[in-house]
């Protein structure tokens, strides 16, 4: 007889979806796996075997033939050992069971027991994707919870129970702690987090998700202002989280579900390897995995040229094109960049005694390509001068309106219109200054998130002129002042 089971395999970033076929028919004893199976599949062999003497089922005696489609793929890995049990129990059990539609996803032990599996959010994702929606996993299989509103979950301690369940059904419980650390926000807010100039900008980033680089003296605060932009983040949406739960447990499998968005601070030795990914199985690189997320590159001109020069496709287009087990793949990198640096390599020019020549500073800030620099829509200057006095109740003010501003961003893509006299106020100061086509996006997105954080549904000159403070368009480009001594007075300070 024939019996068949759903499974799945996930192999680095690829997932699949594998029917498993189990012929039971006459003969001598023979336990046979065909479809591509290595080592740990074929050993699941004796793992059934075990399992089913453990848990008082009577295993066939015959020659038995387990087909893994499709037969043109290896697999891998023990996710596949209560799909072939299914599968057997299936072709040579006189009763029927149930659940055609069920994907099986759980390692046997030798007792019977199913033992859970790492990195379940890329299959579920995938399962969904392919509208399946019945799940059978261990009863300690951690699961994101959203796959139990998504899914209909069987939980089983070992074999035997999973036969008994799926003949009887169950209702599916919620897992308790799930829901109990559903909301929790775990976060570390700084004490002092800068002037109104800085939370300003902070704001703006942290709405319209716009790269930006703060250069200051060590000390000054540009890593503290750039941890405080992740408070102000606004929880990702469940299907972003999904697939951020997804990338991360490739690379650590104790991930725990979350909303909040992924943060990512490569050190400054990082290959280019490191940041991209990619290899024989798609290996996530920190551009991947910041993916929804931040990549903090602090002391960014620390970094070597050739890794800077791996952020433009992933800053363009927000994934990367590689190849994995021999298929074209884009891997999704699709992070907000935040980049702290000192102006110097002693780190004080502009603001006190440096003892760098002009020429050591300007070796110093060629490490990072000019393309790059360009492609940062603000690069900030803080400044001591810089009030210290914004309290934990403004910070959360400005994260109700970068929720607010976020909103109306996201459900509205064109955002708020260029009215017509901003529109030629842009224009003009765009062929004035002669500022480039990426000038002129950048200007306008940061304009549309600036009248978004204001509540308004037309961007406006005054938008368009702040817009012009950030960004300095053409021939004020963060490029050509890269090098320039900062103002006293912060540049915000009268916004």
């Amino acid at each position: 007889m024939l019996g068949y089971a759903y499974g799945a395999i996930r192999q680095g970033a690829d997932v699949q979806i594998v029917r498993v076929q189990a012929d039971v028919g006459p003969g001598f004893p023979r336990f046979t796996i065909v479809g591509l199976p290595d080592s740990s599949v074929s050993e699941a062999k004796a793992r059934v075997r075990n399992a089913f003497h453990h848990s008082g089922l009577p295993f066939p005696k015959g020659r038995i033939t387990v087909n893994l489609q499709p037969a043109s793929i290896r697999k891998q890995g023990s996710w596949l050992d209560l799909a072939i049990a299914v599968a057997i129990l299936r072709a040579s059990s006189p009763q029927p069971i149930p659940g055609d539609a069920t994907v099986f996803v759980a390692e046997l032990a030798l007792d019977g027991s199913l033992v859970p599996q790492s990195g379940l959010s890329a299959i579920g994702l995938h399962m969904y994707n392919e509208g399946l929606n019945h799940l059978c996993i261990s009863q300690d299989q951690r699961l994101p919870w959203p796959f139990h509103r998504r899914f209909h979950v069987l939980r089983a301690r070992d074999l035997a129970d999973v036969v008994e369940q799926l003949r009887d059904p169950r209702e599916p419980a919620l897992d308790k702690t799930e829901i109990r650390n559903r909301f929790e926000r775990n976060l570390h807010v700084p004490f002092h987090i800068g002037g109104r100039a800085e939370l300003r900008l902070l704001s703006i980033c942290a709405a319209g998700r716009h790269a930006m680089m703060l250069v200051g003296p060590p000390g000054v605060g540009k890593t503290t202002l750039a941890d405080a932009l992740v408070h102000l983040l606004p929880d990702l949406p469940e299907d972003h989280a999904l697939e951020v739960a997804a990338w991360q447990e490739i690379v650590d499998p104790d991930y725990i579900f979350s909303l909040r968005p992924p943060v990512r601070k490569p050190h400054h030795t990082i290959s280019p390897k490191g940041l991209l990914g990619g290899g024989r199985w798609g290996t996530p690189g920190e551009f991947t995995l910041s993916h929804h997320g931040v990549l903090l590159l602090d002391e960014m001109l620390e970094f070597t040229h050739t890794a800077l020069n791996t952020l433009r496709e992933p800053m363009d287009r927000g994934f990367i094109e590689c190849s994995v087990l021999g298929k074209p793949t884009e891997l999704p990198a699709d992070f907000q960049l935040v980049a702290t640096a000192n102006p110097c390599p002693c780190g004080y020019h502009g603001y006190g005694d440096c003892a760098c020549l002009d020429v050591d500073v300007r070796r110093y800030w060629s490490r990072c390509p000019g393309p790059i620099l360009d492609r940062i829509d603000i690069i900030h200057h803080v400044n001591r001068a810089a009030g210290r006095d914004e309290k934990q109740d403004d910070l959360n003010a400005c994260a109700a309106r970068v929720r607010e501003a976020r909103a109306i961003l996201t459900h509205r893509p064109t955002g708020p219109r260029l009215s017509e006299a901003a529109d030629r106020a842009l224009r003009l100061a765009c062929h004035q200054l002669r500022a480039s086509e990426r000038d002129r996006e950048k200007l306008t997105a940061l304009a549309r998130t600036l009248a978004a954080l204001d509540g308004q549904e037309d961007i406006l000159v005054p938008h368009v002129e702040e817009a012009m403070i950030w960004r300095r368009p053409g021939s004020m480009s963060p490029t050509r002042h890269a090098l320039a001594v900062p103002q006293k007075k912060s540049i915000g300070g009268d916004i």
